[in-house]
C-alpha cells in the first residue's frame, strides 16, 4: 500500500495570551489585600521598582492619564523620584550590620507593631487539661487520640471502637477517657452531637434536675419542635413548667467547641466605598494600605550612561518594561473595578436609598453591555470583593439577583431579593393568634403578581431565619404567656 504525503497552507486565527495580558486578567479577581501582597512580592523581585512614599494627589488620577504617563518608550524619560539624590540617601545611610539606625522611639513602636495576640485552639486547651489530669504518659495519649479526632464544634465523627484500636487500649479504657473529655472546660466536648453534648452539660450544671435529664434522653426532638403539649402530658406536667425547663437550654451551648474557633473568623476589608451624598453616587476605592509605586531615578540613570555594558542594559530594559507592565495593570484594574461597581450601584439605586430587599433583577450581562465590556470581565471583577454601603459591607456578587416569574397581567417583574423582603413583611403584619402557613403566603404574593412555588417561599423563609408557621403560633403562645405572668 503506497503512502502520499501532501503538503500545504492554511490560515487560521488564535488568541496568544501574552504575558502582561495574562497578569492584568489575574490581577482582576484579586481583592485589595491580595494586590497589597503581589506589590510587595513585586518589589522584592524587580529592583526597578521601589515604593512611593510621596504625598499623593487629593483625588486619584485617571488610569488614561497614568498609562499615559508610563507608556513612553525606552529610550524616553521613565517616571522617576524627583531627585536621583533620593537613591543615595534612601540606600547609603545604613548602618554597618547593615540595617537602618534606630532611636529608642522607633523601637518601641516596632514592637508594639509587631506585637501578636495568640488565641489558643480547642485542641491546645483540651490538651494542656489533659497533661494536668493524665496519671501516666499512656493514659495521656488515649487522651490526645481522641482530643485531635475532634472536629471545630468539639464534636466527634470516628467511631470509638477505631479509636481504641488505634490507641491500643480496650473499650473500658477508651470510655472513661471519653468521660475525662466531656468533663473538661467547655464541658460538652467529645459527644456525638448536640443531644450528648447538652444531656453531659445538663448533668453538670443541674445534677439533681433529673426531670431535665430524661426530657434531653428521651423527648428532645419534641423540645425541638415545641411539641410541649405532649412533653407535658408524658411526664404529667403542666405546660409552664414544660416552658420554665426549656429556658434552662439558653443556658447551654449546642456547639461547645466553638467558643475556641475565633481564629476561624473572616475580617472582611471592603474594596470599594460607596455612598449617597445629595443623592449623588459617590464610589471610592478603599485602597489607601496598597503600596504605592514608581521606577527608581537610579536606574533611569543607569541607562543614560553610554558606557554601559550591553548585557547590563539588556537587563534594565527588560525589568523596566516588566515595571511598566505591571503599573499599567494595577491601574487598569483599579479603573474596571470602578467602572463595574458604579454600574451595579446606579442599577441598584433603590438598595441605597431603601437599604436590603429592595434589590432589582440584574445579571453580569447586563453590567457588560451597559459598560462595553466582557461579560467574563465583569465576573472577574466581582469576584472576591467587598463593598461599604450605607446598609452594611456586601458581597458584589450580592447585587446580582434573579428574576421570579409574573402571573400574567402583571406588569413590574419582581427580583427574588424583593419577594424575599415581601414574605418577611407578610409574616410580620400575620395575626399572632393563627399564622400564615406558606401556602397562604403563595396565595397572597400570586395576588399581587407574584408566581412563586411553596417550597420558594419555604426556602425563603429559612434564609431569614423565620420558623414555619405551626411553630410561630407556638412561639407566639409561650410570648402570650409570658405577659401574663408579669
Amino acid at each position: 500500500m503506497a503512502l502520499s504525503l501532501q503538503f500545504g497552507l492554511k490560515q487560521s486565527q488564535k488568541l496568544v495570551l501574552t504575558q502582561s495580558l495574562r497578569q492584568s486578567i489575574e490581577m482582576l479577581q484579586l481583592s485589595s489585600l491580595e494586590i497589597a501582597e503581589i506589590i510587595a512580592e513585586e518589589l522584592q523581585t524587580n529592583p526597578i521598582l521601589e515604593e512611593d512614599f510621596s504625598p499623593g494627589p487629593e483625588a486619584p488620577p485617571a488610569a488614561s492619564d497614568v498609562v499615559e504617563s508610563i507608556a513612553g518608550d525606552l529610550s524616553g524619560d521613565i517616571p522617576t523620584s524627583d531627585k536621583n539624590d533620593e537613591f543615595d540617601d534612601r540606600y547609603g545611610n545604613l548602618s554597618d550590620s547593615g540595617n537602618f539606625q534606630a532611636n529608642d522611639s522607633d523601637k518601641k513602636r516596632q514592637f508594639i507593631e509587631n506585637a501578636v495576640s495568640y488565641e489558643e485552639s480547642l485542641s491546645e486547651h483540651l490538651i494542656w487539661q489533659a497533661h494536668m489530669v493524665a496519671a501516666d504518659e499512656e493514659y495521656f495519649h488515649v487522651l490526645e487520640e481522641i482530643i485531635t479526632s475532634l472536629d471545630k464544634y468539639g464534636f466527634i465523627a470516628v467511631p470509638r471502637e477505631k479509636l481504641a484500636v488505634e490507641a491500643g487500649v480496650g473499650d473500658e479504657v477508651i470510655q472513661r477517657a471519653f468521660e475525662t473529655i466531656q468533663a473538661f472546660d467547655p464541658i460538652g466536648c467529645a459527644c456525638t452531637g448536640i443531644e450528648e453534648s447538652l444531656l453531659v452539660q445538663a448533668r453538670h450544671y443541674y445534677p439533681d434536675d433529673t426531670l431535665l435529664h430524661q426530657i434531653i434522653e428521651e423527648d428532645f426532638e419534641n423540645v425541638e419542635k415545641l411539641n410541649y403539649e405532649i412533653i407535658g402530658k408524658k411526664y404529667t406536667i403542666n405546660q409552664e413548667e414544660v416552658i420554665e425547663k426549656s429556658k434552662l437550654f439558653t443556658h447551654l451551648s449546642p456547639y461547645p467547641g466553638l467558643v475556641y474557633s475565633r481564629r476561624d473568623v473572616r475580617y472582611i476589608v471592603p474594596d470599594v466605598e460607596v455612598r449617597l451624598i445629595d443623592d449623588e453616587l459617590v464610589i471610592m476605592m478603599n485602597d489607601d494600605f496598597v503600596p504605592r509605586i514608581r521606577i527608581n531615578a537610579y536606574y533611569n540613570a543607569l541607562l543614560k550612561q553610554k558606557s554601559i555594558e550591553k548585557k547590563q542594559r539588556d537587563y534594565i530594559q527588560d525589568k523596566v518594561q516588566s515595571a511598566r507592565s505591571f503599573m499599567k495593570n494595577i491601574s487598569s484594574r483599579r479603573d474596571t473595578i470602578l467602572k463595574v461597581v458604579r454600574a451595579i450601584m446606579e442599577h441598584q439605586h433603590d438598595f441605597l436609598v431603601r437599604g436590603p430587599g429592595n434589590l432589582k433583577y440584574l445579571t453580569h450581562l447586563d453590567i457588560a453591555e451597559h459598560i462595553g465590556m466582557h461579560e467574563s470581565t465583569v465576573s472577574r471583577v466581582t469576584s472576591n470583593k467587598f463593598v461599604q454601603t450605607p446598609w452594611g459591607v456586601f458581597e458584589l456578587k450580592h447585587f446580582f439577583v434573579s428574576r421570579l416569574k409574573s402571573v400574567k397581567g402583571s406588569e413590574e417583574e419582581k427580583s427574588s431579593d424583593q419577594v424575599k423582603n415581601r414574605v418577611a413583611l407578610i409574616i410580620e403584619a400575620e395575626p399572632t393568634e393563627a399564622p400564615l402557613s406558606d401556602e397562604d403566603i403563595v396565595d397572597m404574593l400570586r395576588k399581587e403578581g407574584v408566581q412563586i412555588a411553596r417550597r420558594t417561599v419555604a426556602k425563603y423563609r429559612g434564609v431569614l431565619g423565620i420558623p414555619s408557621s405551626n411553630k410561630r403560633k407556638k412561639l407566639n403562645l409561650i410570648k402570650e404567656q409570658e405577659r401574663k405572668n408579669l
